[in-house]
């Protein structure tokens, strides 16, 4: 019974964080050949999974359960690598290299340092 609780936690959270990406790409759509919204959204969960998730919970004990919602519900739900394959895609079909290039950089890099800088925060 508690795997089944788990799993509905997680369900629900996930549909949270799909809702706040859909919500979140409606103000950022891919705006001047750029996706503002997939780069806002994995940033965002970026930082909640680390911070939040693995930093703040983790330290304070919280439950199980919760973890789970938030870190595989929530933030699953409200991160995109596929969303982000397919921007990366789109942007090399329109020619637009520079761009494809800087939302490569700015995705992996700018997600790599979030979560370092997330992780330093909550070691402190």
């Amino acid at each position: 019974m508690t795997e089944f609780k788990n799993s509905l936690a997680i369900y629900f959270a996930a549909i949270l964080g799909g809702f706040l990406r859909y919500e979140i790409s409606l103000l950022f759509s891919f705006a001047k050949h750029f996706p503002y919204a997939t780069l806002l959204v994995n940033y965002l969960g970026t930082f909640l999974l680390v911070y939040l998730v693995k930093g703040y919970l983790a330290s304070k004990q919280a439950s199980k359960r919760l973890i789970l919602a938030l870190s595989t519900g929530f933030c699953g739900g409200l991160t995109t690598f596929s969303g982000f394959l397919l921007d990366s895609i789109k942007l090399l079909d329109m020619g637009l290299y520079t761009e494809f290039s800087l939302y490569l950089v700015l995705s992996i890099c700018g997600s790599l340092w979030i979560a370092l800088w997330a992780g330093k925060k909550v070691a402190i």
